[in-house]
């Protein structure tokens, strides 16, 4: 019978157990939970026997990820294999803590679920904030026991051999990621293993405020409706922290489209860089500097996002591209006029910006969206644009379209400001350049722009 938690941790990280089960304590001495490590083996107790009957007895397993955690040979060969196949087989629940900076996200742990926000790890915290960390994943660990185990069951085409005479095999097939991800679905793999092509295209809900863009395994592109109208675009030479760049203003006739909801995330980034088919770049699956799947994707350049955009077009027969920087800014402003799409002034309630918090947050995380409904304008990561740069307004054009140079060009728009940015760079009308061919940059993101029909 599955009933007792089971800690899979490196010696290396040994601190951090006595920490959790510290943190535990009232739980277990109230026999609310039982929980099982290593350190529970008693002298002269043969230990990998004990190591594999508290495998078959685990209801749920705590797994505590680092660089040690993932170098171990006898994780790797001995504890992982047993718990994925449970938790396919059996409804073994996974749990994960992320402990320090290492390459989980090359690994299978990254499809289950992680016990804290993935946007730092936990010794890049405070102690304080550790200690609140541990407490809540303390919480998760019990709501995760205390419930009822679903066993699962595998049609005929997904299941897995484990018996002893295929031990590698049994491995390898888990550390493959498209293999494991459809077996987790329950479907045969979504990757044509002779061409690699998706051989179906991604599905849209749709209602009258936009649509959302099925990625596959749970991954959703929401996009937004944007009403043409014609707007003033630019910065009055009266706003604070204004910049010659930003003008003359000039009236802008924009058509209606679809803007993404948020900046594309690297869950997004990395369902289309790894499963759709090249269209004429390969895209790193696994840019950004800042690691997590509802993180911005950073570390792009503006042919990467360009790449992108030219996938989804291929795959879902729709045109997806770099927004205008007309239609950035106008979708930005949503018919206000003021520096920030919120007011004259911009906080740290409001947006990620000037360094308040080292790195940048989950999309949508400040819950502040304009009047279209989309979130992240201000700060967070700088978002490319499908112009070329120009030093000022002058021969703009006015109907909304992108404007191109012939030839060279110096540089490509961002629009938004960053993370690290000061205040007066994240206003609507601040823009500014990057090279088009810098992907080191963990401060530039983008969001896509569909056309509409």
């Amino acid at each position: 019978m599955r009933d007792q938690i089971f800690i899979s941790y490196s010696h290396q990280d040994k601190e951090w157990l006595i920490r959790l089960q510290k943190m535990l304590k009232p739980l277990t001495r109230q026999q609310t939970i039982s929980v099982w490590d290593d350190t529970k083996i008693t002298a002269g107790s043969k230990w990998r026997d004990e190591i594999k009957r508290a495998l078959a007895s685990a209801k749920v397993a705590v797994l505590m990820v680092s660089s040690d955690f993932l170098a171990s040979d006898f994780i790797d060969q001995h504890e992982l294999p047993q718990l994925l196949a449970a938790a396919e087989t059996e409804g073994l629940k996974i749990i994960w803590i992320y402990l320090s900076y290492c390459l989980y996200e090359e690994t299978e742990i990254e499809a289950y679920q992680a016990a804290h926000n993935l946007s730092q790890p936990l010794d890049a915290l405070t102690t304080p904030q550790q200690d609140k960390v541990l407490r809540d994943i303390c919480k998760t660990i019990k709501k995760a026991s205390l419930s009822p185990t679903e066993t699962k069951t595998n049609s005929p085409s997904s299941t897995i051999d484990i018996s002893n005479n295929e031990p590698e095999t049994f491995v390898l097939r888990l550390l493959n990621r498209n293999f494991w991800r459809s077996l987790i679905n329950n479907q045969p793999s979504i990757i044509n293993k002779s061409t690699g092509s998706t051989p179906s295209r991604p599905t849209e809900n749709s209602n009258n405020s936009g649509f959302s863009l099925n990625l596959g395994y749970g991954v959703q592109l929401e996009m937004v409706a944007i009403p043409g109208d014609i707007f003033m675009m630019g910065s009055p030479e009266s706003e604070a922290g204004r910049y010659d760049l930003e003008g003359p203003q000039h009236l802008v006739t924009v058509a209606s489209f679809f803007m993404g909801k948020y900046p594309v995330t690297q869950a997004q980034w990395l369902r289309v860089a790894q499963e759709f088919p090249q269209v004429n770049r390969k895209l790193n699956p696994n840019p950004s500097h800042f690691k997590g799947l509802n993180l911005p994707v950073e570390q792009i350049s503006w042919y990467d996002a360009e790449e992108f955009c030219n996938r989804l077009s291929q795959q879902t027969g729709r045109e997806y591209r770099l927004p205008t920087e007309a239609e950035w800014e106008y979708a930005c402003r949503a018919g206000t006029t003021t520096p920030y799409h919120f007011g004259e002034s911009i906080s740290p309630e409001l947006a990620n910006f000037d360094e308040n918090i080292k790195g940048t947050t989950p999309v949508g995380s400040f819950k502040v969206a304009n009047k279209f409904g989309l979130y992240d304008m201000h700060g967070n990561v700088w978002e490319w644009c499908a112009d070329h740069w120009h030093d000022n307004y002058e021969g703009a054009p006015s109907d909304g379209q992108a404007w191109l140079n012939d030839g060279n060009y110096t540089g490509a728009v961002v629009r938004g400001g960053a993370w690290n940015i000061n205040p007066e760079n994240c206003r609507s009308a601040c823009r500014n350049l990057f090279d088009p061919g810098d992907a080191l940059n963990y401060v530039i993101g983008f969001r896509v722009v569909c056309v509409s029909t």
